[in-house]
């Protein structure tokens, strides 16, 4: 007997595959625009926020990238319906924390510039 005979997929609610695909559509949208126009805005939560240009931009647009696979990787890990969770687990994991490293890297670029 193999030994996914028993294997049932994970089941992601609707709304939460709507949602992570809405907003990681919204934020490639808003990355590209700033990278284009070359004013990526950041804001903050307690101030004003920072304007990020040239290459920080470019790096936090990464960091938007890697924000945008991981949310859509949820929704792809729905519908795959093969017993590969720590694949995609994985996945989400290494792009986290590539993510992660590329938005405070962004952030102490723009601030020694």
């Amino acid at each position: 007997m193999r030994k996914d005979f028993f294997y049932t997929p994970n089941h992601i609610p609707a709304d939460e595959r709507l949602r992570n695909f809405a907003f990681s559509i919204l934020l490639f949208a808003y990355g590209s625009y700033g990278v284009w126009s070359n004013d990526l805005y950041i804001p903050g939560k307690r101030s004003r926020g920072i304007h990020l240009h040239d290459v920080p931009a470019w790096i936090m647009y990464g960091a938007i990238v890697c924000a945008c696979l991981v949310m859509l990787s949820v929704v792809v890990d729905h519908y795959d319906k093969r017993n590969n969770e720590t694949n995609y687990k994985l996945f989400a994991d290494v792009f986290k924390f590539l993510g992660w490293g590329f938005f405070a890297l962004s952030l102490i670029m723009a601030i020694i510039r």
